[in-house]
Order: C-alpha cells, then sequence, then structure tokens
C-alpha cells in the first residue's frame, strides 16, 4: 500500500480507507515459518454481503502452493513476489467461503487493514516499544525491507462480520509475531501559544487527542521507545 499501491481499480490507493474496500472485491499476507492455522466453522451474527465487482488480480503461487485442503484456514509466508500490495475479499456463497487474501503487505500495513485504518495511516502515529522499527515498518525501496514482506490469507464462513475477521486477523499477527498491538487515543502537545497571566507572560499549551498504534513485543519489558 502506500505510495506504491496505484494498481488498477482493485488496488488500495493513498487516503483511501481500507474499511471502505471490504463491500467490494475479494480479499490477499505467507518463509519465516509458515503459519497455518485451521479455524473451525462457527455461526456468526450480523453478516454483511461481499460482492466480487471486476476482475480480480491472480493470487501469488507462493499462497496457492501453502493452501491447506481444509476450508477455513489462515496462512502468513513471506512475498517472494515483487508485485505492488494489493487486498482482495472474495465471497463464494456456494461454497459458504469468504476468502480474504493480503499481497505484499508489510507488517504494520497488515495491522492498519485488522484495525480498520487508513492506508495512509501517518507513520509518525506508530509507536514501536523495544525492537528495530524498520522490522514493523520496513523501507520498500532497500534490501533489508524486501525481506519484510509478507503475504497473508484467511477463509471463513461467508457470512462472517466483518468486526469478526479484523480480530482473527489481528490475532493471527500477534501470536506470529509475538506482539502485542492496540489503537489508542493518547492526549499529545500540538502547538502553543504566548498568553498573559497576572505573574507575567507564559505559554499555554494546545492538547488534542491523538490516534495511536502502539507495538509491544509479547513478553518483553520496555526498555527503549524508538521513534
Amino acid at each position: 500500500m502506500q505510495k506504491t499501491c496505484v494498481r488498477e481499480s482493485y488496488v488500495l490507493s493513498t487516503g483511501r480507507e481500507l474499511s471502505s474496500f471490504f463491500s467490494e472485491n475479494r480479499v490477499p499476507i505467507t518463509k519465516e515459518p509458515i503459519m497455518t492455522t485451521l479455524i473451525p466453522k462457527q455461526i456468526t451474527k450480523n453478516p454483511r454481503p461481499v460482492r466480487s465487482r471486476g476482475r480480480v488480480p491472480h493470487v501469488p503461487l507462493s499462497v496457492i502452493a501453502q493452501r491447506p485442503d481444509d476450508r477455513y484456514y489462515s496462512l502468513l509466508v513471506p512475498a517472494v513476489e515483487k508485485i505492488d500490495p494489493y487486498i482482495t475479499i472474495v465471497s463464494d456463497a456456494r461454497k459458504d467461503v469468504l476468502r480474504i487474501t493480503m499481497v505484499c503487505m508489510s507488517i504494520h500495513e497488515c495491522y492498519l487493514f485488522a484495525f480498520g485504518l487508513p492506508s495512509n495511516f501517518p507513520k509518525e502515529q506508530i509507536i514501536v516499544f523495544g525492537h528495530d522499527r524498520a522490522r514493523y515498518i520496513p523501507c520498500r525501496s532497500c534490501e533489508y525491507g524486501e525481506k519484510l514482506i509478507y503475504h497473508y490469507e484467511l477463509t471463513v464462513p461467508a457470512d462472517t462480520a466483518i468486526e469478526e475477521y479484523q480480530q482473527r486477523i489481528c490475532n493471527d499477527l500477534n501470536d506470529h509475531f509475538q506482539l502485542d498491538v492496540k489503537v489508542e487515543q493518547l492526549s499529545i502537545v500540538t502547538d502553543s501559544r504566548p498568553i498573559t497571566t497576572e505573574n507575567g507572560e507564559s505559554v499555554e499549551l494546545i492538547w488534542e487527542d491523538q490516534t495511536t498504534v502502539i507495538m509491544r513485543t509479547k513478553g518483553d519489558q520496555i526498555v527503549k521507545l524508538v521513534y
């Protein structure tokens, strides 16, 4: 996603909210070890229709090769193909399957999708505790960053609610990368202005609530804050 996310009508563009894409297409992140989680079928509430519209991009072979025979599963594999990132959501009512596929996504981009945040969510509003920030928010134009891009795929019953499969994606990512990721509203100083008081001139700080993604490693003590 980000600035490279300009492909065709099915590709998310900068500034477009991921959640706004849910009702349009079918969904595409999987050599680190490969994660495959089988998911039991459940009856869900508040089903929402998901329609495929227009042609859908080909799913990378590295994803297809790892698909199990089970109807419902999730998998995550390192991306070996150099293609623009995209997300598809495909509903097959006949097979009772909703397939969400994320292609060529960084770790933080996967979480943005899981939390329903926009693809152009400001990186400066993502706080990483304790570990190399570049691992989670890599530079796509460097060789190191190319090794930190993934494909992810999840299949669930066709009537699964958006909120439910978003939570499943978040749980999968947390388990695989051993992370604890949350979205919080933090109060930050955005500006200041001079004021005059009885004691003379002073400065008033202007505070504002800001949506912030906080990433921590499970079980680790917070020893370093990486901006």
